[in-house]
């Protein structure tokens, strides 16, 4: 198992990479802190999975998931970001990403969402914000 973490927070990749390591015995952890250094690792790497901050300094917002899903289409993106708004989350579910969670969550979530992608199904935040995230 190999997982890419995508974010320029060090306290954030430490936490994530426990996460990873203490839900799936034995996985790689690869770090990158800006997009063109999660694409040069992503290229070299057979990656399971990718845990993409949207708040990256070259590259942020919904366009470094965008890219990274052009680059890697088949690899499962799981975003993690403070932004909890309908919006957001939508646009990066149609965008490509298998699961979005937010870092006020993020801790006892992570988990169950990286599971949850890597069984190839989708992980949506628990009601953000009190809004339905299910399109009528």
């Amino acid at each position: 198992m190999e997982v890419l973490l995508v974010d320029d927070q060090a306290l954030t990749i430490q936490v994530y990479a426990a996460s990873v390591r203490k839900t799936f015995s034995g996985a790689k952890v690869h770090v990158a802190v800006d997009l063109p250094e999660a694409l040069q690792i992503a290229s070299g790497h057979p990656l399971d999975l990718v845990l993409l901050d949207l708040s990256l300094p070259t590259c942020s917002g919904i366009d470094a998931l965008y890219r990274f899903r052009r680059a890697f289409p088949a690899v499962p993106v799981l975003v993690v970001s403070a932004n909890e708004e309908k919006e957001r989350i939508q646009q990066c579910l149609e965008a490509g990403a298998r699961g979005y969670i937010t870092k006020t969550t993020a801790v006892a979530g992570l988990p169950e969402a990286m599971k949850i992608v890597l069984q190839g199904g989708r992980y949506m935040p628990p009601n953000p914000q009190g809004q339905d995230l299910h399109p009528s």
